[in-house]
C-alpha cells in the first residue's frame, strides 16, 4: 500500500480507536504566512488566452513564492495533552519573475491557488499554562485555476487563468512550537512548520519537488 495512503488512513482512524477520557471540541480560526520554495524540471505553462495572444510561462530551476493559508479547524482532545484536527483552508502563493528575453521587457506574476485540509496529530507536553506544542500530519491540497499577470513595458497589461489539474497533492507536515492558555476557553497556538511536498496517488505526469516553511497561529476556543 502506498505510504502515504497509509498515513491517511491512519490518521483518520486515530477518533474511535482512542479511549474515551477528557474529551474537549474547539474550533480555531487559522492564519499562516508561508514561504515555498519549488524546483521545476524546465516546465512550459499555457495560459488560457480567451482570445488573447499570450505568451508561454518558462520554469526552470528553484523559484521562490510568498503567500498565506487561512480558514478553520476542528480540534478534538481525546487525552490530557493530545489532539487531531482537521478543517478548511484557503492557500495562495505567488511567484514573480521577469519575462523571457526574446519577449520583451516585463515580469510575469503567477499566483497558485488551493483549497487546502489539513489532518493534524498534536500534543502539548505540559498542562501548564504555556506548553511547548508539536504537529504531525498531511495536507491534501485541491488545486483552483491559477492567476497569471504580465506586465509587457508599453503595452497593456495581461490578466489571465492557469487551469490546473483537480486531482489532490498531498504534502507531509511537521511543527514545533507554543501553545499559551489566554482563558478558560481560549487557546493561542503559534508554530513554525514545514511541509514537504509528496505529490499525487498514483504518481502524477509532473512532480516538481517543493518544501513550504510557515508561521502557524491559530486561536481555538474550547466549547
Amino acid at each position: 500500500m502506498n505510504l502515504t495512503l497509509r498515513l491517511l488512513l491512519a490518521l483518520l482512524g486515530l477518533p474511535t480507536a482512542l479511549a474515551f477520557g477528557q474529551q474537549k471540541l474547539a474550533v480555531s480560526t487559522t492564519v499562516a504566512p508561508t514561504l515555498s520554495n519549488t524546483f521545476y524540471h524546465t516546465r512550459f505553462l499555457y495560459p488560457e488566452s480567451d482570445g488573447q495572444i499570450v505568451e508561454p510561462v518558462y520554469l526552470n530551476g528553484s523559484r521562490l513564492a510568498s503567500g498565506y493559508s487561512a480558514g478553520l479547524s476542528l480540534v478534538y482532545t481525546y487525552a490530557p495533552g493530545w489532539s487531531v484536527s482537521s478543517g478548511i483552508w484557503y492557500q495562495q502563493l505567488t511567484t514573480r519573475q521577469a519575462r523571457q528575453a526574446a519577449a520583451g521587457e516585463g515580469t510575469i506574476t503567477l499566483r497558485k491557488r488551493a483549497i487546502r485540509i489539513p489532518l493534524l496529530l498534536n500534543y502539548a507536553s505540559s498542562t501548564k499554562r504555556l506548553s511547548p506544542y508539536f504537529s504531525f500530519g498531511v495536507l491534501t491540497d485541491i488545486p483552483l485555476s491559477g492567476r497569471v499577470v504580465v506586465t509587457r513595458g508599453s503595452e497593456s497589461t495581461q490578466y489571465l487563468r492557469l487551469e490546473n489539474s483537480s486531482r489532490p497533492i498531498f504534502h507531509l507536515l511537521l511543527g514545533a512550537g507554543m501553545q499559551y492558555k489566554l482563558h478558560r476557553h481560549y487557546t493561542l497556538m503559534a508554530q513554525p512548520v514545514w511541509a514537504y511536498k509528496l505529490g499525487q496517488l498514483g504518481g502524477a505526469s509532473t512532480n516538481d519537488p517543493s518544501y513550504e516553511l510557515s508561521l502557524l497561529a491559530q486561536i481555538a476556543y474550547s466549547f
